[in-house]
Formats: structure tokens, sequence, C-alpha cells
């Protein structure tokens, strides 16, 4: 009779656990490598849409004459219903005074010869989590943009107001002068800005923040 070799069930019973074991430590180790690169994705796509709303906001501060310490034009939107003219720069909110534009993008002069001009508003607000740009249009003919409107108001001639970044958990806003002391929005000649936000992942929350400063052009 032919001898023959294989293995016994205690042999394939420790050669099976041995290789489960090894799938096992293989699932978790990619797992967690998975989970870990998520995790950093997820901050890193969180710090870059930070960086995207705060240029955008540094934008209009560049361009524009100052920050007024409450909307110059009424806006029917307000915090205080009663009070057409209640934003205020402080600091959680930024009231900028910017230029308005014809369609074609020409400044609009209330002044030509002194080179002073028509101011629409630019409104830096957080609600809900969320950071808002308003506009609040000069009241003036010919101007380009409209202003703007809270998004369960919106209509064709008032369009909703633009959502530059979600799931904030800090909006602060620092009116500096020359000296980089703090004053009052009015007195600014710059303005630093801090802006957070955070999101979930695996059960853990995942946040950036992200600081900017940029100078007014002070026409």
């Amino acid at each position: 009779m032919k001898h023959q070799q294989g293995f016994t069930i205690v042999e394939l019973m420790v050669a099976i656990f041995i290789t489960t074991l090894i799938t096992i430590v293989i699932t978790d180790y990619m797992m967690q490598n998975t989970r870990s690169s998520i995790i950093t994705s997820s901050q890193q796509n969180i710090l870059r849409e930070i960086e995207q709303s705060l240029d955008e906001v540094a934008t209009d501060i560049r361009v524009s004459a100052n920050a007024d310490t409450n909307n110059r034009n009424a806006d029917p939107n307000a915090p205080s219903g009663g009070d057409q003219y209640s934003w205020a720069s402080n600091a959680n909110t930024l009231v900028l005074a910017k230029a308005a534009q014809t369609p074609g993008g020409n400044i609009m002069f209330s002044d030509p010869q002194h080179y002073v001009t028509h101011k629409d508003n630019l409104i830096y607000f957080v609600k809900n989590g969320t950071l808002y740009r308003r506009r609040v249009a000069a009241p003036i003919g010919g101007n380009g943009n409209p202003t703007t409107c809270p998004a369960n108001l919106a209509t064709s001639s008032c369009p909703k107001d633009r959502e530059l970044l979600h799931n904030v958990t800090n909006w602060q806003v620092e009116y500096l002068d020359g000296n980089n002391a703090a004053v009052a929005p009015t007195n600014a000649r710059s303005v630093r800005l801090t802006l957070s936000a955070a999101e979930k992942k695996y059960g853990k929350l995942q946040s950036a923040s992200y600081t900017t400063w940029m100078v007014f052009r002070n026409d």
C-alpha cells in the first residue's frame, strides 16, 4: 500500500486560525489607515473652505472705504424688524461700505469732483452655523448690484444672501488702527478676521481655524 500524507484536523484548524488572525490584522490596519486618511482629508477640506471664505471677505475689505457703525442703507430684513438700520459692526458682524457700481462695473459717484462714491453695504454675519454675505444696495438708479435677502424671502429682484461657509463654530472680527490697537469700527485702518468650522467624522469632531488680516483702501 502506498503511504499517504496530509493535514490532521488539528493542523488544519491551526492553519485556519492563523490565516483568520492575519486577515483580521490586515483588515484592521487598512481600516485604521483609511479612517486616518479620511480624517486628515476632512480637516484639510475644512481649512481650505475656511481660507476660501476669508479670501472673499478680505477682498471686499480691501476695496471698501471703511467699516460702518451701522448700515447706511435701509434693510427691511435687518435684525431688529422695526429698525431697518439695526445692522451694527461688532465682534461678530462686519458692515462694510463699498462703492456702488453700474451693471457694467463703473463706479457711481455722488460727488465726482471730489471722487466721493455712493456706497453699498456688505454685511457678514453668522446665523445658525452659516456665514452669510448680504448686500444692502445704495438706493440710486442704475445700481448694478441688488439688495439680497434671506433665502425664505428671496425673489428675482432680491436674490438670496450668499452662503460662504457652513458648520461655523467661531467668527470673530477685530478692528485695528495703524498701530494695531483696537478701535471703534469707523476708526479702523484694518480688520483682523478669525473663522473656525467643524465637521463630525467617525464620531469625532474635526475642526480647523484660520486668521487673516486686511487693510482698508480708505477712499
